[in-house]
């Protein structure tokens, strides 16, 4: 059970900027859930200049569990200090977060991990399984394979794989948001390095049913980047989330460092034989009827895997 002394028992954060578009059901969402108690609602909008605040203002007073707290929206404080005064506005004893261009697919998300971390005291942290939702091309795609049970994580784990994600999935303790070292919010810091730290003193429960949907669009805050800046961006960053962490995972951001390396490399070298190599596949693909086929295998047989498998790369781009 929830603590029942005044005040509340359950904060949402809902952090928003420029989500007029996709606002109204990150709310729809949220509304809907069967949680049964007093809610507060924290609205951190990064000074939004389009109609999201006043879409917000429209579900005053719709739904009695909910008491809306508004923070300052004058000056755009940028991602990371918008989630750090937003986690401390929160009073609840526990704080789910809602970023306004994801939203919740099921109504007993709240509930559900309520229970989990009332049950699981060895976690300050409650994660669920998501969808992510490619705009562009409409397509869901699960992040892990569904199941009806759940994991438990470490920060050593979600070094070498974010499984969690994102905020929207993430539900914590108030008392773990607390303790999260200051010089976290003097450098960029996402999702993945907050649960980092949160999980140096806990493990991370992770439901595997999907409860959740990540966008994927042009305007969004991380996933406007193309791939390359995501992966130069996160290398540059792991000195830097190493320090805030006193070296405690050294060895694994160090291999991380290394993994991060030769995947940019590769990327940049399809990049660069994609510009290279993509108007010479087609006068291959007519030449091929005039080699002989022993020529071709001894070629396949002779080509190093890694230069086959980037041409077929590039070759499959080619015919998109």
């Amino acid at each position: 059970m929830l603590d029942t002394s005044p005040g509340f028992g359950l904060s949402i954060l809902l952090v928003t900027y420029n989500h007029e578009s996709y606002i109204e059901r990150a709310l729809e969402s949220l509304f809907k859930q069967d949680f049964f108690g007093a809610i507060e609602l924290v609205i951190a909008d990064d000074a939004s200049t389009d109609n999201t605040l006043a879409r917000i203002r429209a579900y005053e007073g719709v739904d009695s569990r909910f008491s809306f707290k508004y923070l300052s929206c004058d000056t755009n404080i940028g991602i990371t200090k918008n989630y750090q005064r937003g986690f401390g506005a929160c009073t609840g004893q526990y704080v789910a977060v809602l970023e306004g261009d994801d939203y919740w697919i099921s109504p007993g998300k709240l509930s559900r991990q309520v229970e989990f971390l009332n049950e699981h005291w060895e976690c300050d942290l409650c994660s669920v399984n998501y969808f992510i939702f490619y705009e562009d091309n409409s397509s869901f795609v699960e992040r892990a394979p569904i199941g009806a049970g759940h994991r438990l994580l470490g920060a050593r784990e979600l070094i070498m794989d974010n499984l969690v994600g994102n905020f929207s999935t993430c539900m914590y303790r108030k008392t773990a948001l607390d303790r999260l070292p200051v010089e976290l919010f003097e450098v960029k810091s996402y999702d993945w390095i907050v649960n980092i730290c949160v999980a140096t003193g806990s493990l991370i429960g992770f439901i595997e049913e999907p409860m959740s949907v990540y966008r994927v669009h042009s305007s969004g805050a991380w996933s406007n980047f193309a791939h390359i800046e995501k992966l130069q961006l996160q290398l540059d960053l792991i000195p830097t989330y190493d320090g805030i962490t006193r070296q405690m995972y050294h060895t694994e951001f160090t291999r991380l460092e290394h993994d991060l390396r030769g995947v940019i490399l590769l990327a940049r070298g399809e990049r660069l034989a994609g510009n290279m190599v993509r108007p010479a596949l087609l006068s291959l693909t007519r030449l091929r009827m005039f080699i002989p086929p022993i020529i071709i295998t001894i070629f396949q047989a002779l080509m190093p895997p890694i230069l086959t498998k980037l041409f077929l790369k590039i070759a499959r781009r080619g015919r998109m």
